[in-house]
């Protein structure tokens, strides 16, 4: 059996009597740049939040890389979520908000030096790191919540201001 990135099956989430996504299938393969397009009100980011493990199912399953995702916690997904508005945090700075995954791994220091300086370098903000994220521009903010997301080497990443995602091989 072919193991997609993600793949939703038969997902159902209601809040009350208000049914937000309404069985739901899909299968998302890796590599692939994936568009939910709608409109309002129709479940779409409900359905990134499922994936993401910010909501769970009332009914159906969630796979990332063919697993189960039962109840687990975002924090333990193999997924990470860029958010419409950014949630960078106000009061630490760049690095800081970069490094803030691989300290919850507990990755050592050296290590996570070396990658939120690569990761900075690789989105043109190599010389940003001292600054606070309101010292920043929203393009500079956006890069920053989405270098933050990727440094984890996450095997997907939803965008939630676009609605998309993005499965990495």
């Amino acid at each position: 059996m072919k193991e997609f990135a993600v793949e939703l099956k038969n997902v159902v989430k209601k809040f009350g009597n208000v049914t937000a996504v309404n069985d739901v299938s899909l299968k998302i393969p890796d590599g692939e740049f994936f568009s939910l397009l709608e409109s309002s009100g129709c479940g779409k980011t409900t359905t990134l939040r499922l994936i993401g493990g910010f909501e769970l199912p009332t009914d159906g399953e969630v796979f990332i890389q063919g697993e189960t995702q039962g109840y687990k916690p975002p924090f333990w997904r193999t997924v990470n979520t860029v958010f419409q508005n950014y949630a960078l945090f106000p009061h630490m700075n760049v690095f800081q908000n970069v490094a803030f995954g691989l300290q919850m791994q507990k990755i050592p220091k050296p290590e996570i030096e070396k990658r939120v300086n690569e990761t900075l370098e690789m989105v043109h903000l190599p010389k940003m790191g001292s600054r606070k994220p309101n010292q920043l521009s929203g393009g500079q903010q956006q890069r920053v919540a989405l270098t933050r997301a990727l440094i984890n080497h996450p095997k997907s990443c939803c965008w939630m201001n676009r609605w998309a995602l993005l499965t990495l091989n």
